[in-house]
């Protein structure tokens, strides 16, 4: 549906498709704002800080007032932007952690991106700001696709003295960052004017931190008189200016008629806004970032191609980030690829008011494990939206059933209609059913906690008690998901082997104290228990000046295996679970071989194959673990077999259509007491790091 909107400038640009546009492909450039609130630009009817150059994309093009991102938070959100896939197709939910070093740790590397897909067509590609797909060097931009990039790797940085890369040589930008990226993103442009190119422009504005903009903005916002709301319109106000900049950079050399424009927020305002003002906000919007309310996910969002959209419109039906690349793949003369779905579509013919626009359905989830995961695991949050009506199980609410809203007459998301409108809300669920079959699980969880007590070190009688000993089996290995390996759920683990024996080994059979202490220091302990053997014990925190209250563990001759699974939530201050496992051999590693049959049917037995790197010891078990709903609920059976061979079957019948997951785990525990539980931890604490995932019944 479109309306026309008044233009907001008195100088507009005019409606006219130029020789250029006509011979060439069009320059595609994406401004991509962060955590820019709904309410927060002119074209939304934000009162109190201008943004005449952002909103001149809106009166020169489409305004469309129900954009979205796929994601109520940075990394995941520009995961599809930049393939124009859900990320949740290739299990990318969390944003990856600057301080683990593990080259699987971003955006997958089978995953095509935006620029790879236009260099065939002859395009450069610039990335400009902000990155937050991936910090080792192969997930730079320029060993993703772009040409070049300017720009930081991490989720937020400071606005003065940033340290940043050019390409991939550290630099320190000198200017404020905003504008930096600005006289950046100018220069790109001014040197390839000639050729077709994408910009890539993703300010970190108004992101965090909140550092006070130069003067020549600050001024221009005085008459605010909340200091929180100033400085964050002062940032807006230099955010705008450098949208301003681009636009007449394309305008004086003669191709802003042939260049595509996109100018949308990553996600929604933070939790510190508020409809009556505060830092953000995004009003009329309820909820904010990391929510799938309207307040996390709609967002400012403007299409401008001067040479090819008319002007003054409003567009109201759905558009969805996930079609940038669809649109620019279309305008570029590019087929997608044909190997993978991709998830948007072309909407120049819509906006063009060429065609009826399609309804559409979208989709949102933060995938989480509630009471089954780990300590303090959240459940999971999501959405669908069909039409006007959305379906959606909010933060606040992630305990209860799904509520439903008409968004065209509830925009606030107030009224909810599930108990009238149950037909809606059966629909709108198998809806959001059948989506999940084709994502998988997230490939890592959270990034908190496990940076902040590195190295892990069991200070005992062992070792001297020495909490800075760097020497394993003493300092614990840190297992990072993803691993090339495959760990547990896509968790970090610590895990150690310690051989126990009367000469030879790493320590003697006898009972032992020790306390683990965290990041060299005495503030960060856990101890004063007695550690159970093939069980989970939980150690509680201790922060003193001195080494605090000891574990006490008991030991025999063979081998002891520690696993440690790191929290949801901060490590510090709580207590940590530990699970020991004891066998008269070296534990074993385990591959799959393959499954028979290749593609099960309902009614087939699936039987797994399982090569262990070893003969295991007698206390060893092998579990064959499947699932259907993405291991929020599982089902397992241990596996047959003798020396380094083993099978395990999974019992038809099977839902035809729907994935079925399963994963090989190792345990000296006896868990078919827990064959049909929903209780992921003991499970987990028991596993083996090596895990794999496969779809069996398609």
């Amino acid at each position: 549906m479109r309306r026309y909107l008044p233009t907001l400038l008195l100088l507009a640009f005019a409606f006219v498709t130029s020789a250029l546009a006509q011979t060439a492909p069009p320059n595609i450039v994406v401004i991509l704002a962060d955590d820019l609130g709904y309410g927060d630009v002119g074209f939304n009817g934000c009162p109190d800080i201008p943004t005449p150059n952002i909103d001149s994309i809106a009166a020169n093009g489409a305004l469309c007032t129900n954009g979205y991102a796929t994601h109520a938070h940075c990394s995941p959100s520009r995961a599809a932007i930049i393939t124009g896939r859900y990320q949740q197709r290739f299990g990318y939910e969390w944003g990856p952690d600057l301080q683990i070093i593990n080259t699987a740790l971003g955006l997958p590397m089978t995953e095509l991106t935006l620029p790879q897909l236009l260099s065939p067509a002859g395009y450069v590609s610039g990335a400009i700001g902000k990155w937050h797909l991936g910090v080792q060097l192969n997930h730079f931009p320029t060993e993703r696709g772009f040409d070049e990039f300017y720009g930081f790797l991490d989720a937020a940085s400071p606005y003065y003295h940033a340290a940043l890369y050019r390409d991939e040589t550290p630099v320190i930008e000198t200017e404020y960052l905003t504008d930096a990226f600005t006289r950046e993103g100018v220069d790109f442009i001014n040197r390839h004017a000639t050729q077709p190119f994408f910009l890539y422009l993703a300010y970190n504005a108004v992101h965090s931190p909140y550092d006070v903009p130069p003067a020549v903005y600050m001024d221009r916002v005085g008459y605010i008189t909340d200091r929180a709301r100033q400085v964050y319109a002062a940032m807006t106000v230099a955010l705008d200016d450098g949208v301003g900049q681009v636009l007449q950079t394309l305008q004086a050399n003669n191709i802003l008629d042939n260049t595509l424009i996109f100018f949308l927020s990553d996600n929604g305002a933070p939790s510190d806004a508020a409809t009556g003002g505060g830092l953000s906000n995004n009003y009329p919007l309820r909820g904010y970032k990391m929510n799938v309310l309207e307040g996390g996910i709609r967002v400012p969002f403007a299409v401008q191609w001067t040479g090819r959209l008319p002007a003054n419109q409003v567009y109201n039906d759905l558009v969805s980030s996930l079609d940038i690349v669809a649109t620019a793949a279309a305008v570029a003369g590019i087929s997608l690829p044909m190997d993978r779905v991709y998830d948007g579509l072309n909407i120049v013919p819509y906006l063009a008011g060429e065609q009826v626009s399609p309804v559409r359905t979208l989709f949102w989830r933060q995938f989480g494990l509630g009471p089954t995961g780990p300590p303090v695991c959240d459940p999971s949050i999501w959405a669908v939206r069909s039409g006007p009506l959305k379906l959606i199980v909010e933060r606040a609410k992630d305990d209860k059933p799904p509520a439903l809203y008409n968004l065209i007459n509830d925009i606030g998301e107030t009224q909810d209609l599930a108990a009238i409108q149950p037909a809606d809300v059966t629909a709108l669920t198998k809806l959001y059913a059948q989506w999940t079959l084709d994502t998988i699980p997230p490939i890592w969880q959270k990034p908190i906690g496990i940076s902040e007590f590195l190295p892990l070190v069991s200070a005992g009688d062992w070792n001297g008690f020495n909490k800075d000993d760097p020497n394993p089996p003493w300092s614990l290995t840190t297992i990072t998901a993803p691993d090339l390996q495959g760990t547990p759920d896509g968790f970090n683990w610590f895990t150690n082997t310690i051989h126990v024996a009367t000469t030879g080994g790493d320590t003697t059979p006898g009972t032992h104290s020790f306390t683990l202490v965290g990041a060299g220091s005495y503030l960060t302990q856990w101890g004063g228990v007695t550690i159970n053997i093939d069980n989970s014990t939980d150690i509680p925190f201790f922060a003193g000046s001195a080494l605090g209250p000891p574990n006490t563990i008991s030991f025999e001759e063979g081998y002891y295996s520690f696993r440690i699974l790191n929290r949801f939530e901060d490590q510090i201050g709580n207590e940590m679970r530990a699970a020991v496992m004891k066998t008269s051999a070296p534990p074993i590693t385990v591959t799959r071989g393959g499954q028979t049959p290749a593609n099960p049917g309902p009614h087939d037995p699936i039987t797994v194959s399982i090569a262990t790197s070893q003969a295991k010891s007698v206390e060893e078990r092998i579990y064959l673990r499947w699932s259907t709903d993405l291991f929020i609920t599982s089902q397992l059976i241990e596996a047959q077999g003798s020396g380094v061979s083993y099978s395990a079957t999974i019992p038809p019948p099977h839902q035809a259509g729907k994935p079925l997951l399963y994963t090989i785990i190792t345990s000296t525990a006896d868990l078919t007491a827990y064959s049909t539980s929903g209780d992921r931890c003991l499970q987990r604490d028991a596993a083996d790091p090596a895990i794999h995932h496969d779809a069996a019944c398609q």
